[in-house]
Parts: C-alpha cells; structure tokens; sequence
C-alpha cells in the first residue's frame, strides 16, 4: 500500500460560510496574508458528475499553509461542526495510487476533481471514519496553487 508521507502534509483546510470575514478575522489571528483563488472545477461523485464555482483564500505562510474554502450546499465543502477542520491535504506523484491506498485502507473516495472525464484527477478527497477528509493534489499543481514557488 502506498503510504502518505508527513512530509507531504501542506495545508489544512477550514470550510466557511463567509470567506471574506474569515480571511479578515483568521488573517490577523494567525498572522496571515491570503492568496485568493476559485475556479470551475468538475466534480464526480456517486451521484455523477457536476461542475462546482469554489472560491478560496490559501495562507501565502508556510510550509504549512492553512486554506479557507467558501461552502457549497450539497457538496463536501459544507461547513463542519464549528471548532472541527474539514480536511488535510498531501501532496503525490500519483493521486489515482494514492487515492486507491486510502480506500483500500478503509478511507472511501467521496469526490475527484479533474478538468474533463478523460482526464486523470487533480485531486482526490477521502472520509476517514472519524469524518475528517483527506484530500490528495498532484504534485503537478504546486506551482499553480503556491504562487511564490513560480520563482
């Protein structure tokens, strides 16, 4: 089985009803300044397939970054349990590997996120039995998702 590495370990994710307050509020509590990001993202599911609007602030601190995403009824982004992080996120070579480890270890698969059906995914999110996600982002998006690693 492949194993996630502590190493890999980057952010911790926080989903919020109101981003903008919370990149106000944690930005001069924890002491961070946010790169703020969003896109149209495909998301597969049980349920098939949908494209989902995100919206997000990414601490530009690190290397462990703490990342705020805008909830989005009806999807895993919803808001938890207040004082609770939705989810921990690794960096892999191989998410389709990786996401198989954490299934096959008892974590299922809830979503993936890819730019078309034929394409590999991004990234992979996965509920462990204590509710917590982790999510799993190719390596590959670095560079993308940490704008001072374009260097």
């Amino acid at each position: 089985m492949d194993h996630l590495r502590h190493a890999d370990l980057w952010h911790t994710g926080i989903v919020v009803d109101d981003l903008a307050g919370a990149m106000t509020e944690l930005g001069a509590q924890l002491g961070v300044s946010w790169y703020e990001g969003g896109a149209e993202v495909r998301m597969t599911t049980e349920a098939g397939t949908t494209t989902v609007t995100t919206s997000y602030a990414l601490s530009k601190e690190g290397p462990h970054h703490v990342e705020l995403g805008q909830s989005i009824e009806g999807t895993l982004w919803t808001t938890p349990t207040p004082g609770h992080a939705h989810h921990v996120g690794y960096w892999v070579d191989d998410v389709v590997a990786a996401s198989r480890a954490l299934d096959q270890g008892g974590s299922p698969r809830v979503a993936t996120i890819a730019i078309s059906d034929d394409a590999a995914p991004m990234c992979a999110y996965h509920r462990t039995t204590s509710g917590l996600f982790v999510e799993v982002v190719s390596r590959g998006l670095r560079r993308v998702l940490l704008p001072e690693e374009r260097g």
